[in-house]
């Protein structure tokens, strides 16, 4: 049985309890209680406060402490949502000024890292463009070096080629081999010629 069939039944009984007394000789005795100076019967007396008493009784042992420990309870329930809902609106405001701080750190982590990233894509690229600058010296200073070099090689060339010119044609207009110093002179004589000209 549930508390509240329970409870209604103690009413009920406790109701009965008080009617159930015996009215026919207090209907008949009412002039004998008027002309006894309105004095009470000791036994009906008794027997209404021993029910009440036991009413009492009953109703604070099955009604109303319950009642009591239910709604301490209620109340024990409602203070500690109260208190569980005043600790995690503290604890969302904790978590979110963590949370506030982790972004702001996180955005300066971010700044830092776009900026290390820009000096040394900077740095990479003046290294770049240096090591490209020194190749293209480099080649260009080979360039000149193999440049004289081939110059030098067609002077040669062109002096060995302008000395057995010089020979030939020097035997054939003095009709005699000529020695090397002979040679030299007529070779030099024809360079210089050829540079007074140029």
């Amino acid at each position: 049985m549930n508390k509240k069939f329970k409870t209604s039944l103690l009413f009920i009984g406790s109701g009965l309890v008080l009617t159930s007394c015996d009215t026919s000789n207090i209907t008949n005795s009412v002039q004998d209680t008027v002309s006894k100076a309105l004095s009470p019967n000791l036994w009906i007396t008794l027997t209404q406060l021993g029910a009440f008493l036991v009413m009492v009784f009953i109703f604070f042992k099955f009604a109303y402490k319950p009642i009591k420990n239910k709604l301490k309870a209620r109340q024990d329930a409602v203070e500690k949502d109260i208190s569980d809902a005043a600790q995690a609106k503290h604890d969302a405001q904790l978590d979110r000024e963590v949370a506030a701080q982790n972004i702001k750190d996180s955005r300066l982590q971010a700044a830092q890292i776009v900026e290390d990233a820009s000096k040394e894509a900077s740095l990479k690229a003046e290294g770049i463009i240096n090591k490209a600058n020194e190749d293209a010296n480099n080649i260009r200073a080979q360039g000149e070096r193999d440049a004289i070099e081939r110059q030098k090689q067609v002077d040669r060339e062109a002096h060995n080629a302008i000395v057995n010119t010089a020979i030939d044609a020097s035997k054939q207009i003095l009709g005699r081999e000529i020695n090397e110093e002979d040679n030299e002179k007529v070779v030099n004589d024809f360079i210089n010629q050829m540079k007074k000209e140029d």
